[in-house]
């Protein structure tokens, strides 16, 4: 895969989707880069270009996201270091988790039949795709790979599902990229240092 690719799979509409789970992406939309920090879903349309380029509908219900947001944001820290969620993460996730339901059907496939899940999320809104994503997260994480990029500035979280978990930063085409240019130019000036 190129890189333009790559970083079309990253940013899509200008959004970041680095985190590789809808619930870090949701994290993502507050970004930070040291000095100033953008709420993207705050934003004029910020919040319905989000919905559409994470594959959720608009449902009128998604507006609490940013509470939703703030509270799971304040799991990222225990959940790294392998410790218990936050009792107050723990029961606004539950309480949009019993709005969630599951609808199944059999639909058929070249292959044969296949059991299609769906989730009914009239009563919960996208909250609750958001809720189960978080839940199912914290089931099966291996806390090691829940990352800070290394970029001190940058407030970006992300799973690093790679298979020799280095993974270092949100994405190589911004602060990996910075990193880069860099070093290399501090590489540059210690020649010219020990040059001249």
């Amino acid at each position: 895969m190129g890189q333009t690719a790559r970083t079309e799979e990253e940013f899509r509409g200008g959004m970041p989707f680095v985190g590789g789970w809808l619930w870090l992406d949701l994290l993502n939309t507050v970004m930070s880069d040291g000095r100033a920090t953008q709420d993207l879903i705050a934003t004029q349309g910020g919040l319905s270009a989000w919905l559409s380029h994470a594959g959720l509908v608009e449902d009128g219900q998604a507006r609490p996201l940013d509470g939703l947001r703030a509270l799971l944001r304040t799991a990222v820290l225990p959940l790294r270091q392998g410790e218990p969620i936050p009792p107050d993460v723990l029961s606004a996730v539950n309480a949009t988790l019993d709005g969630v339901r599951l609808r199944l059907r059999l639909a058929p496939t070249a292959e044969g039949l296949r059991l299609v899940e769906t989730l009914d999320l009239a009563d919960v809104g996208t909250s609750g795709a958001i809720a189960r994503d978080f839940a199912q997260f914290v089931c099966d994480h291996e806390p090691q790979r829940l990352k800070h990029c290394d970029n001190p500035a940058c407030s970006m979280v992300f799973y690093d599902r790679g298979k020799n978990n280095t993974r270092r930063w949100c994405t190589m085409s911004i602060c990996g990229n910075r990193d880069k240019v860099a070093r290399y130019r501090a590489r540059l000036a210690g020649r010219k240092a020990s040059a001249g």
